[in-house]
């Protein structure tokens, strides 16, 4: 059994009256419960910490040890209380947000840009990895809040659709249209090249990183899988061909369903 702060307040009560009834008096509880509260202590310390006498009632010496170290343990305890209930109220604490490198491109600037300006007691670190990775790393508790593309949905999380976007081909004008640069890893990636059918390129490219994909189309080395809101941010690149096949994309904010309830935590899913 644990101490419990209400019996070490009666305790002391009871040491500064050096009386169990006007203790329990100035305290407003009975005479009883005050009695069982130092019963309590007494049995859990395995000690006696009062003499009593018709006249009242004397500390023993461990019951002077316990009144010094307690006061000192209980006054830690609601310190720690009132930074727990302010973290709480604050906008403050320590985040993690993962994405994949790309979708943070064109999601963190503005957002990170709001959140160091208005709320400067925030601290955030950055995780990137595929969305999927992302997902699994805020399931297990490694990442608090996720920007990932098509989450599968799971018991523990809340998923708060953000926006949409579609995933094909982009080249420049003046570009080579016959090698295709992409990367495998990614599902979409995959799935526009089953559509395809016919593969109408020579050459492949793999790369892991969509934003060295990007610039490679837009200095013309090649065709180019990217996500619409990415080929956007590299202005010569364009639709290779409206009729070739496309897959849509759905971004969504990710967080466990059992996490986050301080203001901090609020404020970044608000924004």
């Amino acid at each position: 059994m644990d101490i419990q702060a209400s019996d070490l307040r009666y305790f002391f009560e009871a040491a500064r009256s050096k009386n169990i009834s006007r203790a329990a008096e100035r305290l407003g509880i009975g005479q009883p419960s005050l009695s069982q509260a130092i019963q309590r202590l007494e049995r859990i310390l395995g000690t006696k910490l009062f003499d009593r006498f018709k006249t009242g009632i004397q500390l023993t010496p461990a019951g002077q040890r316990l009144l010094v170290e307690g006061k000192s343990a209980l006054e830690v305890w609601e310190r720690l209380k009132a930074k727990t209930r302010a973290a709480e109220s604050e906008i403050q604490g320590h985040f993690t947000i993962g994405c994949h490198s790309a979708v943070g491109a064109y999601t963190l600037p503005k957002f990170l840009e709001k959140i160091f300006r208005k709320y400067p007691e925030i601290e955030l670190r950055l995780r990137h990895a595929l969305s999927r990775e992302i997902l699994e790393e805020v399931v297990s508790f490694q990442v608090d809040f996720g920007l990932v593309m098509n989450p599968a949905p799971h018991p523990d999380l809340v998923i708060l659709p953000l926006c949409e976007d579609r995933v094909s081909f982009y080249a420049s004008d003046s570009g080579l249209r016959n090698i295709l640069i992409f990367d495998p890893a990614l599902a979409q990636s995959q799935a526009l090249i089953r559509k395809l059918g016919k593969i109408p390129f020579e050459k492949f490219l793999h790369s892991s990183s969509l934003e060295l994909i990007a610039e490679l189309a837009s200095k013309g080395c090649g065709t180019a899988i990217l996500p619409e809101r990415i080929a956007k941010l590299h202005p010569p690149l364009s639709l290779l061909n409206r009729n070739f096949p496309f897959v849509r994309d759905q971004l969504c904010l990710i967080y466990r369903s059992d996490r986050h309830q301080s203001a901090g935590a609020r404020m970044i899913i608000k924004e």
